[in-house]
This record gives C-alpha cells, sequence and structure tokens, in this order.
C-alpha cells in the first residue's frame, strides 16, 4: 500500500471533502500558469509557496496594483513589473515544480503587522482531540511572513493579539470558539487518512472582520514557540500529550 503523501497539497485536497471546513479554506491550486493568472483576477493578490516545507521558506506574495501592474514580495524586498509575462518569468526562476498558488488572506494586524495564529490540536492513544494550545506570530516589520525566524517577528497570547489588533468589534470569545471548532473539524477529517497522527499544528488566520481560515497544516509542529509565551503552562501541556 503506498504512503499517503503529508504535503500541504494533499491535506488541502483531503481537508477540502468536508463540507463542514469547505468555507474556511483559501482557494488553493498547483502552480500552473493559467491557474496563477485566474487567481490573480479573482483575488488581485495571491500567496506562492512550496508545498513540502514549512517556515515561511519560499513563500512569496503577488499584488496586482492596477492593470498590467504588479508588486511581487519576498521576505522584506518588493520588486515592480509592469508586463505580465516577465513577472511570470521572473516566479518561474524563483518557484521549482512543487509550489502551490493560494488565495491571499487578509491577514488581521497589530500595529501594520500581519498575524497569524498557531493552534495545536493533540489527542493521547486511543483517545480524542483536545486543543491544548493556542498563540499568535505576528511578523517582522516589512515581511508577509509570519514565521518568526525569517521575519523577526514576534510570539504573542491570542487573547493579547486580537486586542491590539485592527479588527472591528469582534467579540473575543467568538473568535476563540470558532478556532476552536474549526481546528477540532480540521483534526478529526485529517485523523480519518492519517490515523497515526497525535499532534498537529494548525495554522490559521483571521481578516479584520472575524473570519478565521485555515492556512496550512503541520504534523511535525515546533513546540518551543510555546516557550515565548509568558504562560508556561500551555507549553507544558503540550508537551504531556506529546511524550508517547
Amino acid at each position: 500500500m503506498t504512503k499517503l503523501s503529508t504535503s500541504k497539497w494533499t491535506k488541502y485536497k483531503l481537508l477540502k471533502k468536508s463540507a463542514q471546513l469547505q468555507t474556511y479554506l483559501p482557494e488553493t491550486a498547483c502552480l500552473k500558469e493559467a491557474a496563477f493568472w485566474r487567481m490573480i483576477k479573482s483575488y488581485q493578490e495571491v500567496i506562492i509557496k512550496p508545498t513540502g516545507s514549512y517556515g515561511g521558506k519560499g513563500v512569496i506574495c503577488i499584488k496586482e496594483i492596477a492593470p498590467s501592474a504588479y508588486e511581487l514580495h519576498d521576505g522584506a524586498k518588493k520588486k515592480n513589473f509592469q508586463n505580465p509575462k516577465e513577472l511570470y518569468s521572473y516566479i518561474k526562476k524563483l518557484t521549482g515544480k512543487n509550489f502551490l498558488v493560494q488565495e491571499r488572506i487578509p491577514l488581521a494586524t497589530v500595529k501594520g503587522r500581519p498575524f497569524d495564529l498557531r493552534v495545536m490540536v493533540q489527542r493521547r492513544p486511543n483517545s480524542s482531540w483536545h486543543v491544548t494550545g493556542k498563540l499568535a506570530k505576528v511578523a517582522g516589520a516589512g515581511f508577509i511572513v509570519t514565521n518568526i525566524r525569517r521575519s523577526s517577528g514576534k510570539v504573542v497570547s491570542v487573547d493579547e493579539a486580537i486586542k491590539q489588533s485592527n479588527m472591528n468589534n469582534v467579540p473575543l470569545n467568538k473568535i476563540l470558539t470558532q478556532l476552536d471548532t474549526v481546528a477540532l473539524r480540521t483534526a478529526a477529517q485529517l485523523h480519518r487518512y492519517y490515523p497515526s497522527i497525535r499532534t498537529m499544528g494548525i495554522d490559521m488566520g483571521i481578516d479584520s472582520r472575524g473570519h478565521v481560515k485555515i492556512i496550512e497544516v503541520n504534523f511535525i509542529p515546533m513546540l518551543s514557540l510555546f516557550l515565548k509565551l509568558k504562560d508556561k503552562s500551555i507549553f507544558r501541556l503540550i508537551r504531556s500529550f506529546h511524550k508517547k
């Protein structure tokens, strides 16, 4: 029996099978020229990322700023293009075969810097799934990726990020409940295909209106991020589930 891939693309397709989760998934496709231009036309801004690596490596953002005028954001660098063919030729130089193009989620911001959320969902052997911890990753100045090491960003509690954000009058409890619900549904859906997995780090985005989206799911998440929170009990709980 062939082992099921754990790539971002495979997980996306498996999550897409769930009617309950479809509304929380940003449109995603394998990077092909036709798919890229279709999504630029639909959303004006897209993310391109490798399907096999994590940590913000290889992630670029392209935004249509005017008809046939585009801005490419790679790390903290920006480059403008006035010619569609030149833009896609440049993208091909930056990418390889296994890349995805994804609708850009207009992430909520803290002091102008985008942030997303890491939600840990875990289970003990032969037990049900539990949300064991959450944190917010705030991008460094000038970066689009929220990966802490890559953008020199920071980790804060979800409560702190939301309270300091540009979100407009969205009740905190409502967001926290929605995050937990979506995270548990995500874990349950993927567990059907990866029954041995007991820990998932689910990256989720929220826009300024409080709408939640699933960015990607990591089966080997970096637990040490939770040591950056003031409340160390969250890390201890995660570690207790992680031990075999």
